[in-house]
């Protein structure tokens, strides 16, 4: 069984990449820093472990989340025009035999403001660019932590930082951002199970080693190979990915132009065919260049709710498909995404100490196949029941959650999933969250979701 790891440990280069920048910012201010400073440290201490209601068929196939205890520190700095921030994260985790030990390098960053509007960062950070995170068509920069979207309320968690080079200038409405991203960093799925493959994976990866025989008897047999792991790209000048974006504020209206080149956060696959009496289909993933240029634009609506829109057009995006002879064979086309919506801010009303608040975007996908030169339109409809309920006490919190992970395709079978936590307050800094995640459907990005009802348990301990 081939997977995809989800322990993301940095690299020593991209540790070393950032203390160098680090001191490049420090050496900027040394002798001019004022004799005041501010330094802060916060983290925390976690378990976390649960369980899936459906077996797979086999005990070391995923039926369980790998019991984990981490520990988070948090360091700040301030002095002048310096601020760094860090946040690190060691972890041990009970493996199918042993132990698993790993350290996750969180936003980390040091930002030295050069001049009134000009400043720069370097370190680890998340920068999201327009409104949207669920679904977002400008997310270009930072991969998605897929299982932190599905037991995580702080969307902010579902993004993961990468380490780069960033430099800001802000002049009244006007701002320009250009990022550098010497290091690659992929998308990551919740377990090592081809259960939390994404769909495309999942039935390649069935597919390995398969032998079909011939049908009719004419018809040559076909043996499939088949590796899902696709390897990083190493660290050199020539896999420098960037991104850049002009924006232009005017009162309650942000409006954005983007553009980015750098890998795709999923491996995308290769297909190799080769002829004889058994036909041998070889299937290898990689991560591929891509581009894109995007726009956004945003405004402020009913007081407290933000209206939104944002495109991009990716150059190319890669899927597999299929010739006439029914073998698989890869693609490339280029693909514009929009999306439209209103935040969460859009509250549906209350009742008590119960809230209730709604979102939904709409999204336009205009495909062109460059390869067999045919397009597709597709219209997808997504939507976000939120409802929480807080004590008056603040020490219980009860949230349910129904979302549509990949949006609703209005053409095909509904697909949901239904997040239900509590969180209750033990002591000061002490707190115990149970929850449930129920899929509905079959499929999905995230995973085959008819196996993947789980539930969990998670004890912090704060300071």
């Amino acid at each position: 069984m081939k997977y995809i790891s989800t322990n993301n440990r940095t690299s020593m280069k991209g540790r070393l990449l950032f203390w160098m920048a680090l001191a490049v910012c420090w050496g900027g201010i040394k002798g001019t820093a004022p004799l005041s400073a501010q330094t802060s440290l916060s983290g925390e201490v976690k378990a976390f472990s649960g369980i899936f209601f459906q077996s797979s068929g086999s005990s070391k196939a995923g039926d369980y989340f790998q019991p984990s205890t981490s520990l988070k520190l948090a360091p700040s700095y301030a002095s002048g025009s310096l601020t760094i921030k860090g946040e690190l994260t060691s972890s041990i985790s009970l493996a199918d035999s042993g132990y698993d030990v790993a350290m996750k390098l969180g936003e980390a960053y040091a930002t030295l403001d050069l001049a009134e509007g000009l400043s720069v960062t370097a370190g680890s950070k998340v920068i999201s660019w327009g409104t949207a995170l669920a679904s977002n068509p400008e997310g270009f920069i930072n991969p998605v932590d897929s299982l932190s979207q599905l037991v995580s309320d702080d969307r902010s968690d579902w993004l993961l930082p990468v380490m780069l080079v960033e430099g800001k200038y802000i002049k009244g409405p006007f701002s320009i951002e250009a990022v550098a991203l010497p290091y690659f960093r992929p998308s990551t799925i919740p377990a090592k199970s081809s259960r939390w493959y994404p769909a495309s994976l999942a039935a390649l990866d069935a597919l390995d080693g398969v032998l079909i025989p011939p049908i009719p008897p004419s018809t040559p047999a076909v043996k499939f190979s088949v590796d899902t792991t696709a390897s990083d790209p190493s660290l050199n000048r020539e896999n420098m990915q960037g991104a850049a974006r002009v924006g232009l504020a005017l009162g309650a209206v942000d409006f954005g132009l983007s553009g980015w080149y750098g890998f795709t956060k999923w491996p995308v696959y290769d297909v190799t065919t080769t002829p004889g009496s058994t036909v041998n289909v070889d299937i290898t993933a990689s991560y591929k260049r891509q581009g894109a240029i995007g726009a956004d634009l945003s405004a402020t609506v009913f007081d407290s709710s933000v209206a939104w829109m944002e495109t991009a057009l990716y150059l190319p995006e890669y899927y597999l498909g299929e010739e006439s002879s029914g073998l698989p064979v890869a693609l490339q086309k280029n693909t514009l995404k929009s999306a439209f919506g209103l935040d969460r801010t859009f509250g549906i009303g209350s009742v008590g100490d119960l809230y209730c608040a709604a979102e939904g975007n709409l999204s336009w996908i205009l495909d062109y196949d460059t390869r067999l030169a045919s397009s597709a339109k597709e219209t997808e409809l997504g939507a976000t029941l939120i409802a929480e309920y807080r004590s008056p006490s603040q020490d219980l919190t009860v949230r349910l959650v129904l979302m549509e992970p990949d949006f609703l395709t209005l053409d095909a079978t509904g697909q949901y999933l239904a997040r239900l936590s509590i969180k209750a307050k033990l002591a000061d800094g002490y707190a115990l969250t149970l929850g449930t995640v129920l899929f509905g459907g079959t499929s999905g990005t995230i995973g085959q979701y008819g196996k993947n009802d789980f539930a969990y348990a998670c004890v912090t301990a704060s300071f």
